[in-house]
């Protein structure tokens, strides 16, 4: 199977397709946003500042902690990472219908705001959009694995790149390190394709041919799909699809730009009837309950009067358009419903018991289960209480998606200290413990909530 690259922008000026490369060249400087599962995601995104987008350890561990969040919301595969100073990439291959557009918003919008809050910045932290080279899975998996953990050299960040801390390339020579993020089946598949294991992938990465590296290198720069003919005209039709199915959304008709205008404007109204009602709690949850079954009660009745025509070969674009628009106003109501009904998560008073995880360094024997509290303003481990170290207060950071950012420091009379950062979204506590001993070794532990939140009387 002959292997090409293909550009972009020869793509899209010799287009066949009635409409597809005007609208690619007026609309898209990059390649679109289209999903395709089976196939690699070579993403790279930048700071959009002078200033970097990891400052200290515990940025670059916050980050890896939201890749391992999402990875399991989403279920995508993650097959490498480099995390530099002022830029990351990552290999990604699509699972479960999820849009790569989807998983870095969630991914850098949260970060964006927990390095905000936590360094006293304002605004964006990255460049307003990210770069996605799209790859044919058997054919680059090895090279742009390679590519990723060979980086932080080629930034002249490190000389080998397993001395660098923060990329996933420790991860393939060392099994005890595969677990956060969880990449064990990812890194065996790249071991299957490499038919080698540790040592074999050691001097894959280690010892690659400088003159192949850097031809590898003018290709990424030079183009967004990589493949074989087949993986390409493939891609070329997905592109195709995309640009007629936004074509025809973006030019509606006379007849749908009068229903559009009308029930945008009942939107609006109905907009500012629940913003008045929201500040009414008492009435509020019956509102948004009358606004949905109205809303549910029109949408059977337009679907039985669409199907009445349907059977009478009559027209039936206005019922479509009065339905999408019905399904939209619901969809919005819910979501509103949602955030107003929101279960507390406050931490203040309450108990947890957590399971904790050491993934760095010599094991210490410590518990693997632990009580924690928070109790006027004072935290408090419990295993660590029995130990010498004092409570401290913690300070606490409450994002707008509900979930609550916490941190504290506790110290004994050693001098030995152990930081903690957890995160709390009102079903799961979940964080990381990174204890410095007196000898100067660090030990990095994981935790999550083996149970709900409790009281602090029946907590500790």
């Amino acid at each position: 199977m002959k292997i090409q690259a293909i550009c972009l922008d020869f793509f899209c000026k010799y287009s066949k397709v009635p409409g597809t490369f005007e609208y690619l060249e007026v609309k898209m400087s990059r390649l679109p946003r289209i999903n395709i599962e089976s196939a690699l995601y070579y993403v790279t995104t930048r700071s959009g500042h002078t200033y970097n987008i990891f400052i200290d350890d515990m940025d670059y561990k916050e980050y890896i902690s939201l890749v391992a969040k999402y990875k399991d919301q989403y279920g995508f595969k993650l097959f490498s990472f480099s995390l530099l100073p002022a830029r990351l990439e990552m290999l990604i291959e699509l699972r479960n219908n999820a849009a790569i557009s989807n998983i870095m918003h969630d991914i850098t919008s949260l970060y964006t705001k927990i390095y905000n809050g936590k360094h006293g910045k304002k605004g964006h932290l990255f460049q307003q959009r990210f770069k996605a080279l799209i790859a044919e899975k058997d054919a680059y998996l090895l090279q742009l694995t390679r590519q990723i953990h060979l980086s932080p050299v080629a930034e002249k960040i490190v000389s080998d790149p397993k001395s660098y801390q923060y990329s996933s390339h420790n991860m393939f020579l060392d099994s005890s390190k595969r677990g956060f993020p969880n990449m064990k089946a990812e890194i065996e598949e790249v071991f299957g394709m490499l038919k080698g294991r540790e040592r074999e992938f050691d001097a894959f990465v280690s010892k690659p041919d400088s003159k192949e590296i850097e031809e590898f290198k003018k290709i990424l720069r030079k183009n967004r799909i990589l493949g074989s003919d087949e993986f390409i005209e493939e891609v070329k039709n997905r592109i195709e699809e995309n640009a007629k199915a936004q074509k025809k959304n973006q030019a509606p008709n006379k007849t749908q730009r009068l229903y559009l205008a009308a029930g945008g404007a009942a939107i609006v109204l109905l907009g500012m009837a629940i913003a008045y009602f929201y500040f009414q709690n008492s009435l509020l949850k019956t509102k948004y309950s009358k606004t949905i079954n109205v809303y549910k009660s029109t949408l059977d009745m337009l679907k039985r009067e669409r199907d009445v025509a349907i059977k009478a070969n009559k027209d039936i674009e206005t019922y479509v358009w009065k339905i999408r628009l019905t399904e939209q106003a619901l969809q919005n109501t819910v979501r509103e419903q949602k955030r107003t009904d929101k279960p507390m998560k406050e931490i203040e008073g309450f108990a947890w018991k957590i399971g904790l995880t050491q993934t760095t360094g010599a094991s210490i024997g410590f518990p693997k289960e632990d009580v924690i509290y928070f109790e006027n303003g004072q935290y408090t481990s419990t295993i660590l209480a029995q130990n010498g170290f004092s409570n401290s207060s913690y300070t606490k950071t409450d994002l707008k998606n509900g979930v609550i950012i916490w941190r504290t420091i506790q110290a004994n009379e050693k001098g030995e200290t152990v930081s903690w950062r957890g995160e709390w979204d009102g079903s799961t506590m979940k964080g990381m413990m990174n204890m410095h001993l007196i000898d100067g070794a660090i030990r990095d532990f994981s935790f999550v909530s083996t149970g709900g939140r409790m009281e602090k009387n029946n907590g500790g």
